[in-house]
């Protein structure tokens, strides 16, 4: 029985919990990954891929045996695992214990463990080198990645599910922006809103020292602001500590406000992107989001199973390129990012990502197709949608009218 079906202490009773059958699918998957790559067991720490597996991000280590039964160690909360995982759960009192406990279920200390060791902090792995003294190591982040890209009919869903909450925020925003107030306080009425309908709040990534707090809300000039994200719009931030998107900058007429959300319900994300302005909007600007809606028109088109993710971020480059709208293309100058999309899930950087790679799209990905363009000193304007690779093409998630608002 899952959490969500029974009364309990520890789950929100309107929580959404993985079902018992797609944690046993995805650890099927897994362990037959696993005995191809030679890996006799796994540890799982990270919280995306212990949700992913387990259904729980309960401080725990879960054992992946090449074959045989996944066990749940948990250190912390043993009882909120048990509610939240279909898996056995057994309690793990200290980390000096783990090597032991997975001698005992394994039939003896493997000798090939996987890890993920590209999230995995380096005196993490140390404690495990001396917790399984003898065996090697093999990374297993890179593989759970690959697996996660593509999802269930179940996670599309969920996807979409979020998608919705974004639609939802997104049509409150006319009653909540005004002229003269900061981008502070609009973000923070929005955030409002999305909370209330139950965003998590939490945005989840995997690249090292990437973080994000619900997205980017820029107004004018804000949004040509370059800085360190690996994203097309950053946002001055309202301090270096964070150097990232709202400011105390006060929203003005006849500029770009650049509603760039990202909506997460019960651990899924989607990504999404819409234009409002206080009056209308310079031509410079209108023709570029008409040029964003034509590149995301060339790649939803072409976009379907088997496309090379080379070619579908060369169809958005192609589409700037013949506005003559290049150098002005997902940033400017050296802020420039070479994609045009990224995959969307349990994480926001997920694969795959529509840039110069040979990945190919599978059915069931789920992607953000987001073409931008950003003019220093004026503002930036785009468009983004969430959009689930089917059989024969792409599904748009995302809903909202895609017209800039002009209130």
């Amino acid at each position: 029985m899952q959490a969500g079906d029974r009364e309990s202490s520890f789950v929100e009773q309107r929580a959404v919990t993985v079902p018992a059958a797609e944690v046993e699918l995805r650890l099927a998957a897994f362990q037959k990954t696993l005995r191809a790559a030679g890996i006799e067991a796994a540890l799982v720490v990270q919280n995306a891929d212990l949700f992913y597996l387990a259904g729980t991000v309960q401080q725990s280590h879960l054992l992946v045996p090449a074959a045989g039964e996944p066990v749940l160690f948990t250190r912390k909360t043993v009882e909120r695992a048990r509610e939240e995982s279909p898996l056995a759960v057994e309690p793990l009192p200290s980390l000096r214990d783990l090597g032991e406990l997975v001698a005992r279920r394994c039939g003896g200390a493997p000798q090939v463990i996987g890890l993920e060791l590209d999230v995995l902090p380096v005196a993490q792995f140390r404690r495990y080198e001396r917790q399984f003294p003898g065996a090697s190591f093999a990374d297993v982040g890179a593989l759970l990645v690959a697996q996660r890209a593509v999802k269930s009919p179940w996670e599309v869903a969920r996807i979409a599910a979020a998608a919705a909450l974004g639609d939802e925020v997104c049509r409150a925003i006319p009653g909540l922006l005004r002229e003269g107030q900061t981008e502070v306080a609009f973000a923070g009425l929005v955030e409002a809103r999305a909370r209330a309908l139950g965003h998590q709040g939490v945005v989840r990534m995997r690249a090292f020292n990437s973080e994000m707090f619900y997205g980017q809300v820029l107004s004018g000039t804000s949004g040509a602001v370059p800085s360190y994200l690996d994203t097309p719009l950053a946002g001055m931030g309202l301090s270096p500590a964070v150097a990232q998107s709202v400011s105390f900058k006060a929203i003005g007429r006849g500029e770009p406000v650049v509603f760039d959300f990202v909506p997460v319900l019960d651990g899924y994300t989607s990504d999404f992107t819409r234009i409002f302005s206080l009056g209308e909007l310079p031509e410079q600007l209108t023709s570029a989001y008409a040029c964003s809606l034509r590149a995301q028109a060339a790649v939803a088109a072409a976009a379907r199973p088997g496309a090379a993710c080379r070619d579908l971020y060369e169809t958005a480059l192609a589409v700037a390129r013949d506005a003559g709208l290049e150098a002005h293309f997902m940033g400017y100058g050296p802020a420039q990012v070479r994609f045009v999309g990224h995959g969307v899930g349990l994480e926001l950087d997920e694969l795959p990502v529509l840039s110069p790679n040979d990945r190919v799209l599978e059915e069931g990905m789920v992607f953000a197709l987001e073409p931008k363009f950003v003019f220093p000193g004026v503002g930036a304007i785009g468009i983004e949608n969430t959009w689930a690779v089917t059989a024969d093409g792409v599904d748009r998630l995302s809903r909202a009218p895609e017209e800039i608002v002009v209130l």
